[in-house]
């Protein structure tokens, strides 16, 4: 239950069409209650540094795809979200 350091691919290409899209930004929706686990922050590093988020339920946050972004590992209970 983590996901170790990336950044995301700008260039999607639509399965079973072939065409290519842009994808300059990403975005985290947080589906579960933070007080439900512990770990499962969501860090980004971009030009305005470190930031570390974990939001409340139904909440989420855009970023540029470009940013080096990882989930750490959750310790406590379960982490559910839904990124694109």
């Amino acid at each position: 239950m983590h996901f170790g350091s990336h950044v995301d691919g700008a260039i999607r290409i639509v399965p079973g069409h072939g065409a290519r899209v842009r994808t300059d930004v990403s975005v985290t929706l947080f589906l579960m209650r933070p007080e439900d686990y512990d770990g499962g922050g969501l860090v980004i590093e971009d030009t305005f540094g470190v930031q570390e988020v974990k939001l409340p339920t139904g909440h989420a946050i855009v970023y540029p795809a470009t940013s080096l972004h990882q989930v750490r590992p959750v310790t406590r209970g379960t982490r559910v979200s839904s990124f694109f």
